[in-house]
Parts: C-alpha cells; sequence; structure tokens
C-alpha cells in the first residue's frame, strides 16, 4: 500500500508541476492560449489525488497511529480550485486567445492549490 501511495504522489506532483510548466511556457507571449496539456495533467492530477485520499483511508483504517486521516476541509479546497482551473480550461481550450487575466487566474489558482498541499498532513 505505500509502494502504491509513493507512485500516485509522484503521478499527483508530477501533474501539477505540469500544470504550472505548461502555464509559464506562456508568460512572454504577447497571446496567451491555454496550453493542449493542461486539461490533460489537471484531469490526472484529479484522479490522483483522488487515489491518494482512498489509499490514506485505507492505510488510517490498518494503522490509525501511524496514518492520520487528511483534512478533509483542506482536501475539499484543494478539490474546488482544481475544477475550478478544469472549468477555466475546457472553457478556453479552443479560444485562439484568453486574456493576461485569465491565464493569471489559472496560474494564481494553481500556485494556491500547491499552498493548500501544503497545509495537508
Amino acid at each position: 500500500m505505500k509502494a502504491l501511495s509513493t507512485i500516485f504522489i509522484i503521478i499527483h506532483l508530477l501533474s501539477v508541476a505540469g500544470i504550472v510548466i505548461l502555464l509559464l511556457t506562456q508568460a512572454g507571449k504577447a497571446t496567451k492560449v491555454v496550453p493542449k496539456g493542461l486539461t490533460h495533467a489537471g484531469l490526472t492530477a484529479l484522479v490522483a489525488g483522488i487515489a491518494l485520499v482512498g489509499i490514506r483511508d485505507a492505510q488510517h483504517h490498518n494503522n490509525a497511529a501511524a496514518y492520520p486521516v487528511y483534512n478533509y476541509g483542506t482536501i475539499a479546497a484543494k478539490l474546488v480550485v482544481l475544477v475550478v482551473i478544469l472549468v477555466l480550461a475546457f472553457k478556453h481550450a479552443k479560444a485562439e486567445s484568453i486574456s493576461r487575466a485569465t491565464w493569471a487566474t489559472l496560474l494564481g489558482l494553481t500556485v494556491l492549490n500547491i499552498a493548500l498541499a501544503g497545509t495537508l498532513k
């Protein structure tokens, strides 16, 4: 179970890093677009995050002292932030360009999601 948890953590971290990198590649461009892989990276982060919560619940059931339950308030906040990122990405995926405000919102929400992850125990 520990190995499976580690695999999903790596997948989740790489997915979130992918979102940040894809958004930062648009930083210097005059015409910003939603990068092609942003929705895929976001959905991968979502699935991996849900798997991580399920795995932690199973670990907690087997050994409550070693694996405390996650703070579900923080998990819910991360879920809402990621869903907003995905909605914005899907909404603007086929647009020829997005505004600087939309790009900054996507980047800011991603950074917020990373900051929320730092509060999980």
